[in-house]
């Protein structure tokens, strides 16, 4: 009997107690770098760094300082864990190389730091980049903001970036024996439940691929998107059942390191109301994929590209 997620998907903290033989937890640090999307282009639509940005940035700690206020709040909470500095906000990558190298490296320095993760866009990643990554003798993992496999999609969410630069950045990495996630959003407005799976038959026929994060449309306050008129946003409900019936599709070996929308504050939020919390939510689609009998990888049959 599956009725659990967990036997469902392939989970992350399944594969980081695979991975590290202990519960691990990832610490959110910044580089103090900003956006240069946003700085030069207004942005994603879907962005306001507010709900993402943590206070140690707008307090421009050094990354001593904000281990120092994260690691004992996380060990009150979650106890005697692993964990992994995780250069999460804004894009990780856009600066110079030095900068960067050193402020990954205070980071790593700390004894109960296992690893790094970093978090860019794919025109922020290059082969200067990927070189620094990989002198880091620990596990590093880079996550790819790629959202979408279509162009008409990229362009409607303001990313300036296509296609085929994800594609170049997911090779260049992945050829460098880094660990690649990428971040989809699910419920992009006219993207149809085909256009989606498109996405999703794409990450799985990419061997270098190894974690996925899914994201729901969130329409933030002070952003272009609460500005549009007559777009179709997905209830939850209506992102559990498309979720439940793209998960199938998506291959067994590939992480699955998020399911919904980070830390969606109600009162951040312009458009649409998200009754229940996170556990409900995963439980809802526990249930639906039960109903379904489906399970990650399921309904898989493609070529795996890169191999």
């Amino acid at each position: 009997m599956k009725n659990n997620l967990e036997q469902r998907i392939y989970t992350y903290s399944t594969y980081l107690e695979k991975k590290f033989g202990r519960k691990v937890f990832r610490v959110g640090l910044s580089t103090g770098i900003k956006c240069p999307n946003r700085i030069q282009n207004r942005g994603c639509i879907f962005c306001n760094p507010e709900t993402f940005t943590g206070e140690y940035q707008s307090q421009n700690l050094s990354i001593e300082e904000q281990l120092k206020d994260a690691i004992p709040r996380i060990k009150k909470s979650c106890g005697d864990v692993g964990l992994l500095a995780y250069f999460q906000d804004e894009t990780s990558t856009a600066g110079d190389i030095g900068f960067l190298r050193s402020k990954f490296s205070q980071a790593l320095s700390h004894n109960e730091i296992l690893g790094l993760i970093v978090s860019t866009r794919p025109d922020f990643v290059n082969d200067e980049i990927v070189e620094m990554l990989q002198s880091f003798k620990v596990p590093v993992t880079i996550e790819i903001g790629m959202q979408s496999v279509h162009d008409k999609s990229l362009d409607f969410l303001n990313r300036n970036h296509n296609f085929l630069q994800t594609q170049k950045a997911i090779e260049i990495c992945g050829k460098a024996g880094l660990d690649v996630g990428v971040h989809l959003i699910i419920g992009i407005p006219d993207e149809s439940y085909n256009d989606m799976l498109q996405t999703i038959k794409y990450v799985s026929s990419n061997s270098f691929i190894k974690q996925v994060k899914l994201h729901n449309l969130v329409v933030y306050k002070n952003t272009k998107l609460a500005e549009m008129k007559d777009i179709h946003l997905l209830s939850i409900d209506e992102y559990i059942d498309i979720l439940s019936g793209l998960i199938p599709f998506l291959r067994k070996d590939i992480v699955i390191s998020r399911l919904f929308t980070s830390n969606i504050r109600k009162s951040q939020i312009a458009v649409a109301i998200y009754e229940g919390s996170k556990p409900e939510w995963l439980n809802k689609l526990r249930l639906k994929l039960n109903e379904k009998k489906y399970n990650q990888g399921c309904k898989i049959k493609i070529i795996i590209l890169n191999s």
